[in-house]
């Protein structure tokens, strides 16, 4: 079975279908649009510089892109040492937080908010990935485990451990929590 090759009159398509995804994924993962933006970008870049190399073997082209993405980031974060600088998640519940609610029904989706985005603060990355893959961007365990370089098992294992321990930390949280 020979395997497929892409070339950089493909980049078109892809950039066209990946762009939007991999903004958002980055958008969450760093402090301002622009940063997002500006490695959006780079992330592309590396596509183009790459498209001729990439060969099917069972992971797919948006596996790939999104490895190409996570990869990028972990080099902004190391090469600007950033890492415990940039709170994204902090970012996203001081939004929360600032929201002045109308209704209670408001106050209690915004305090449960606040209760989820400081318990994922306190997952490693790793499972902040996960949690982000799974449920922001909705893919299936079979997506993710080509992104991670994991197998499905191993995901769908880690995902159910990682609802259990965000159980036990929203719990403790909510207990926490002054209303």
């Amino acid at each position: 079975m020979q395997k497929e090759r892409f070339s950089k009159s493909d980049f078109t398509k892809m950039y066209k279908l990946f762009n939007k995804k991999i903004l958002d994924f980055l958008s969450k993962k760093v402090a301002s649009k622009e940063i997002a933006e500006d490695l959006t970008a780079e992330v592309f870049e590396k596509v183009f510089k790459t498209i001729g190399d990439y060969q099917w073997q069972g992971i797919s082209v948006s596996a790939w892109i999104y490895r190409i993405a996570r990869n990028h980031l972990i080099d902004y974060y190391r090469k600007n040492d950033k890492f415990k600088e940039d709170k994204s998640f902090d970012d996203v519940v001081n939004i929360v937080e600032s929201n002045s609610p109308t209704a209670e029904t408001e106050i209690v989706r915004d305090e449960e908010d606040i209760i989820l985005y400081k318990a994922i603060r306190e997952l490693d990355e790793e499972d902040q990935y996960l949690i982000y893959y799974k449920f922001f961007e909705d893919m299936s365990n079979s997506q993710i485990a080509q992104i991670v370089n994991q197998t499905e098992t191993n995901v769908g294992t880690r995902l159910h451990r990682i609802r259990k321990k965000m159980e036990k930390l929203i719990s403790k949280k909510s207990n926490e929590q002054v209303f």
